[in-house]
């Protein structure tokens, strides 16, 4: 589906996004890498306050529980990304660690 690679010749991933039922799409806008101290900050506080507002907006239980999954963001944080809710998503940790990391290590 995707028509995106890396350097290396990978494609974006084509992961399913739980709350809309379609593909993750590839961000938007520039790709400037971000300086570490200039990015936001991401740890157990932000993933809390992340499936905090999941429940807020009425999605339901992911399957397996949240240990089973990471958040993704979209546009990631060494890009410019935010922890902004639209652009984080849940992913199956493994997917997560095998498709979209492998993919942007190599962006």
């Amino acid at each position: 589906m995707s028509q995106i690679t890396n350097r290396v010749g990978k494609e974006y991933p084509s992961i399913t996004d739980p709350r809309t039922n379609q593909y993750i799409p590839f961000p938007k806008g520039d790709l400037v890498k971000v300086l570490k101290a200039e990015r936001v900050s991401w740890g157990l506080k932000e993933r809390g306050e992340y499936i905090a507002e999941w429940y807020r907006r009425g999605y339901p239980d992911l399957p397996g529980g949240w240990k089973e999954y990471d958040l993704h963001h979209i546009k990631p944080r060494e890009y410019g990304g935010m922890n902004d809710f639209d652009n984080i998503v849940p992913v199956l940790r493994q997917l997560h660690q095998d498709e979209f990391n492998v993919f942007w290590r190599n962006w």
